[in-house]
């Protein structure tokens, strides 16, 4: 596969993963998680979290807690390396209004097995307002 081939498939599997989030449902933005997932976010009380059942019952917590939003994402960038995918970006929730709800800065890395795009680590974390 080539390399724009193997972005492509990253971002339509990130793009499956981030229309879960944004319809509220932590749980399906788990499915395409990997059995050794690590997961940092930037809340005090969340230590990393490692495994995908660690990693499951944390999505479960937070099931009905996300909004459902629309979302846009900012500045993009894909690093493919090898059966490594890394994607960085800027995550902006948006409300049916317009209004920007969450502004957050994410790394989801994805490893691909058995061609099939698994996310092997995500880090989400709020930008403060300026």
């Amino acid at each position: 596969m080539s390399q724009s081939n193997q972005e492509e498939a990253i971002l339509a599997q990130a793009k499956i993963d981030f229309d879960y989030w944004s319809n509220g449902d932590p749980l399906g933005y788990g499915k395409s998680a990997a059995d050794d997932i690590t997961f940092f976010n930037n809340s005090p009380a969340t230590a990393r979290i490692d495994g995908i059942q660690a990693f499951h019952n944390l999505l479960s917590s937070w099931q009905g807690l996300i909004p459902p939003h629309k979302y846009k994402i900012i500045d993009p960038m894909i690093q493919v390396y090898d059966n490594v995918g890394i994607y960085t970006l800027l995550y902006h929730a948006i409300s049916d209004d317009g209004q920007v709800l969450v502004r957050a800065r994410a790394t989801v890395v994805y490893r691909n097995i058995e061609n099939s795009w698994k996310m092997v680590h995500s880090h989400l974390s709020n930008l403060e307002e300026a």
